[in-house]
């Protein structure tokens, strides 16, 4: 076990508890910032500056759009249990994954970054199955992809290059879809970003008149005149 990698990370996993945890939108991409900056330096050997540059260009892009959609504030769902109750279950699933060394093959990465993608797995169950807002399903969905990373590099070893630009883009553009739909759902109304319980558009059946448009004239009206 490498303790530099471990403190590394820790500092994902704890990022990730912080994401789920909160219920401000704020500290939350905050959490969620410091698992996607640090999740690539979790890897032996280190990558190439040039493949770090870019998948710290893709987190930080994401973050920063994330940002734009909360600065203003909002509520998420937060965590029902609180951090404490979620920080033990990410650390039970981190030695469980730590215990799955290669998943039953020869393990090619480092075994932190294993355990630290199933802890990240576990924390993204339950906004993902109970999530009734859009940043807080978005946090799930960028924390099972950050955990199927991590899981990669702890199975199959240092990614390449065009890999890990592949998936800076791949980042990026998860993070920008969930800040626009965020973005949206805020300027919407007054719940923040809490997803639409019920159809606001009101659909018209053919005969219908709405009561602000004026009414045509009659006929029969026009003809006796």
């Amino acid at each position: 076990m490498n303790p530099a990698l471990a403190i590394i990370a820790t500092a994902v996993v704890a990022g990730a508890v912080v994401a789920v945890s909160a219920r401000d939108g704020r500290p939350a991409v905050v959490g969620l910032a410091l698992t996607l900056v640090f999740a690539p330096l979790i890897a032996d050997p280190l990558d190439t500056p040039l493949a770090l540059a870019g998948r710290l260009t893709g987190a930080v892009l994401a973050v920063y759009l994330l940002w734009i959609a909360v600065r203003g504030g909002g509520l998420t769902g937060g965590s029902r249990i609180g951090w404490p109750a979620e920080a033990l279950l990410a650390g039970a699933a981190f030695v469980i994954g730590f215990e799955m060394q290669g998943l039953g093959s020869t393990a090619l990465g480092p075994i932190e970054a294993q355990a630290a993608g199933v802890a990240l797995g576990a924390l993204a169950i339950v906004p993902l199955t109970t999530g009734r807002d859009i940043l807080r399903v978005g946090i799930g969905l960028v924390l099972v992809l950050q955990a199927a990373l991590l899981i990669r590099v702890g199975v199959g070893g240092t990614p390449s290059e065009l890999e890990q630009v592949v998936t800076a883009v791949l980042i990026a553009a998860l993070g920008g879809s969930i800040a626009a739909l965020a973005y949206a759902a805020r300027a919407d109304g007054p719940d923040g970003f809490a997803m639409a319980t019920e159809l606001r558009a009101r659909i018209r059946r053919p005969g219908d008149v709405r009561r602000d448009m004026p009414r045509p004239p009659d006929p029969r009206r026009l003809v006796r005149r």
